[in-house]
């Protein structure tokens, strides 16, 4: 079981069968508390009282119940990246497209990110802050969806690798193949243009 420590009040585990899951002391808890973002973030808020064995121990207990909310989540993204086709052309939609194909793709590889933030930017498809921030282009609804998914696939590997290294481009074939030759594809789409 993988385990980062963040800080004195944050830990981070996979956990078999689940994932990754955040773990956070608080010293207002009075009970051991679950939560699962639209994403598919799963945190366990633990009360100062209590050890982080007690609190993998009831994550376990309540893993059935973790596995249910987790698929809804997936099936909820599906249908709506199913039924995109129809309201891409409309201006209300693009954001909502784009961001339940990014919880799609986080959830299916397990990259978790922290926030979204979806604007119309003149010079980039997208980017990574260094806190897990992932920013979106809203012109990427006009791409194509393999261009799409690349884009949203490269911002969540730089959730582990921040650079354009030789290890990020290693990372990234292990989710999609040859990102470079899709890279150079995603090159011939001019921003401005669009």
């Amino acid at each position: 079981m993988n385990i980062q420590k963040i800080n004195s009040n944050i830990t981070i585990k996979m956990v078999a069968d689940i994932g990754t899951v955040y773990f956070k002391k608080s010293l207002k808890a009075k009970r051991l508390r679950i939560s699962i973002k639209n994403n598919g973030k799963i945190s366990v808020t633990i009360p100062a009282k209590f050890s982080l064995k007690t609190a993998e121990d009831f994550i376990h207990s309540k893993k059935q119940w973790i596995q249910k909310h987790l698929q809804r989540i997936d099936e909820r993204n599906k249908f709506t990246l199913q039924n995109s086709e129809n309201i891409s052309t409309d201006k209300k939609y693009p954001k909502l497209i784009l961001h339940n194909r990014l919880n799609e793709i986080s959830l299916k590889y397990d990259l978790q990110y922290n926030r979204l933030f979806i604007r119309s930017q003149k010079t980039r498809w997208g980017s990574c802050s260094a806190k897990n921030n992932i920013s979106l282009n809203i012109k990427l609804i006009n791409l194509p969806a393999e261009l799409i998914d690349y884009v949203i696939l490269h911002e969540l590997v730089h959730t582990k690798v921040k650079n354009h290294q030789k290890e990020f481009w290693s990372e990234l074939e292990k989710y999609i193949k040859e990102p470079k030759l899709i890279d150079a594809k995603l090159k011939r789409y001019n921003l401005a243009l669009l």
